[in-house]
């Protein structure tokens, strides 16, 4: 009985390799091909025909991939694709200061910061394109919506659309890769006029080299008819770059002109910083009504050793009023990380900044893995204080621990000080400047 079985079902598999590609389209193993030439059931030559009949239908079909970059559709030929995925930042924060006078406390509390979608991918080879809305706040918000060309004459590409201002290694970098929940006090003289908007930018970059310059309008929320005008321009080199070891030296400048009803990049014209996105409470805060134009200068360094990570930026700004002298205002920050249990952060000569953090073994808690920790510190001062304009003076200093438990996950825990305030900062009950200012923040983040 068990010869017959083997013999009918031979001979059901035999039946169905003659009257159905369907079949042979499952046939892509090549042990199971080899063990049906053993019996018999196939010969050498018809195994050989199979595979290569296989080989020619996989290289017609457009291939489908899901991993840590998301959901990927290529095309047989390679010249076209889409790669769909998107990120999610829960955060929480509360803050202990003293009692101000006429002002409301921090506002602590949760909130979902970004709900992001995009959908990426090239056409024809050398055309690329990303579309990436913000879901959150329970509005639709429009961050890059661009297109981009790889000249073939040249090492360039022209990205044409809404996109970053190439200013500030800060403000290039991802909040999916920046090492606390937020930015530093430059943000506060680059991210107003200096980070998204409608324009053109050429970018070039090497095995240890980057460039990038654009001319641009307005930002996309914008719908006035009458906008201003900006330029960014930066530029780094890695001269030590190596599997374990970067050195970084970068620069950038930008120029933002006010529009007609005195607007910059349809905002009103002002430096400040928040304690955390949804707080409410700025210790420094300075709004220039008769603002012409802002220039913003940059120097970078960044290093790299293993585990080890630093970053500084020093960012010096010149206001041109309509009326009264130019401002200057500045700010700074150096931050140091340093990772546990195996990891380390991946920088991209390229493009000039830190990328994701590599996470040697993901969490998992039944094998006993627990991802990666990274411990960072940071201290940051600004000061908008100038001529007439009395904006403030701050220092910060925040303490950080980013669990990361794979590629596409990490918790952050931070603690921020903001102290020695002075100026035009808040004031507490008593009618002095406040001071001391303590806030704590865990963000929850998936991104792919």
């Amino acid at each position: 009985m068990k010869t017959i079985s083997s013999l009918a079902c031979s001979a059901s598999i035999a039946a169905c390799l003659a009257t159905s590609h369907a079949f042979a389209d499952n046939l892509q193993d090549a042990a199971l091909l080899k063990l049906l030439q053993e019996k018999g059931i196939i010969s050498a030559e018809e195994a050989q025909s199979l595979q290569a009949e296989q080989a020619q239908r996989a290289q017609q079909q457009a291939t489908v991939s899901m991993g840590s970059k998301g959901l990927k559709i290529e095309s047989a030929d390679k010249q076209a694709s889409i790669q769909i995925g998107g990120r999610l930042h829960a955060d929480y924060a509360t803050h202990d200061h003293e009692a101000f006078a006429n002002q409301e406390d921090a506002i602590d509390g949760t909130q979902i910061r970004r709900a992001r979608l995009y959908a990426k991918g090239k056409l024809n080879g050398r055309w690329k394109y990303v579309l990436e809305s913000d879901f959150a706040g329970n509005k639709v918000s429009v961050k890059d919506a661009n297109l981009s060309y790889k000249l073939t004459s040249a090492p360039i590409t022209l990205t044409v659309g809404n996109q970053k201002h190439a200013v500030s290694m800060e403000v290039e970098e991802s909040s999916n890769d920046i090492m606390f929940t937020e930015r530093s006090l430059v943000a506060a003289l680059t991210t107003p006029y200096f980070d998204r908007a409608i324009g053109i930018t050429a970018a070039s970059g090497g095995s240890n080299w980057h460039a990038k310059a654009g001319l641009f309008g307005d930002g996309i929320s914008n719908n006035d008819a009458d906008e201003g005008h900006g330029f960014g321009a930066r530029a780094s080199f890695a001269p030590v770059l190596n599997d374990n070891t970067v050195v970084h030296v970068g620069a950038s400048y930008g120029l933002r002109k006010t529009s007609d009803d005195g607007l910059a990049n349809g905002k009103s014209p002002s430096f400040s910083y928040k304690t955390t996105n949804f707080s409410d409470l700025k210790p420094v805060n300075a709004s220039v009504a008769d603002m012409d134009k802002v220039e913003v200068g940059v120097l970078e360094f960044a290093a790299m050793h293993g585990a080890w990570s630093v970053q500084s930026e020093i960012a010096a700004n010149n206001v041109s009023r309509d009326s009264g002298d130019d401002l200057s205002f500045s700010a700074h920050y150096v931050q140091l990380g340093y990772s546990i249990f195996g990891g380390q952060r991946r920088y991209k000569a390229s493009e000039g900044e830190f990328k994701y953090f590599n996470v040697n073994t993901p969490f998992n808690a039944s094998t006993g893995d627990w991802g990666a920790l990274e411990v960072a510190a940071r201290f940051d001062q600004i000061d908008l204080e100038d001529d007439n304009i009395s904006g403030g003076e701050a220092k910060r200093f925040t303490l950080g621990l980013n669990w990361y438990l794979s590629r596409n996950m990490r918790v952050l825990f931070d603690y921020s000080r903001s102290y020695d305030l002075d100026g035009g900062a808040i004031q507490n009950d008593k009618g002095e400047v406040a001071d001391n200012i303590d806030s704590f923040a865990i963000r929850t983040q998936w991104a792919f």
